[in-house]
């Protein structure tokens, strides 16, 4: 009897722990992850390519909206520092923006390649934390079968007024 009453505390408490793929489109305050995702690289090499995260983060203010604003709208470029083409087979897959503890994901709703040595993905309708303060923002990326992650700290949210 205590055994399984010892199961069925335990094993859901284990699977939602584990459970990092599904917390897309929502917030969740996880100290252990946003550890782990400010640990990622400023700069990632792969096939040829160095490889830097820029961004571009707001929120819009302007009417006709509530008057909180518009949730927040994310637009990460995986940019080639040196102007080379970026491998071809770099897949971006999901985009996480950190505010202390809190940790925002979504999958990349667009992505446009502009230019050979740029990917672009845009993520929208985010919390809607700031405007006037700096996030740590993450991109996942996916290249033969692996999984990368790279960061672009301190990165300000804009406000379109």
């Amino acid at each position: 009897m205590n055994y399984i009453l010892f199961l069925s505390i335990i094993l859901p408490l284990a699977i939602t722990a584990c459970d990092k793929e599904n917390m897309e489109g929502s917030i969740t305050i996880d100290p252990g992850f946003a550890d782990e995702l400010r640990a990622s690289p400023e700069r990632i090499g792969i096939d040829g390519n160095n490889l830097i995260l820029e961004t571009y983060l707001w929120r819009d203010f302007m009417p006709p909206v509530e008057k909180d604003g518009r949730p927040l709208i994310c637009i990460n470029k995986l940019t080639e520092a040196d102007s080379l083409p970026i491998a071809t087979g770099i897949s971006l897959r999901k985009q996480y923006v950190i505010k202390g503890n809190q940790i925002w994901a979504a999958r990349h709703t667009e992505v446009r390649d502009h230019a050979d040595h740029v990917l672009e993905g845009v993520v929208r309708d985010g919390p809607k934390w700031g405007p006037d303060i700096d996030v740590d923002v993450v991109c996942e990326f996916e290249f033969r079968g692996n999984i990368y992650r790279i960061i672009a700290r301190s990165q300000p949210i804009h406000t379109t007024w």
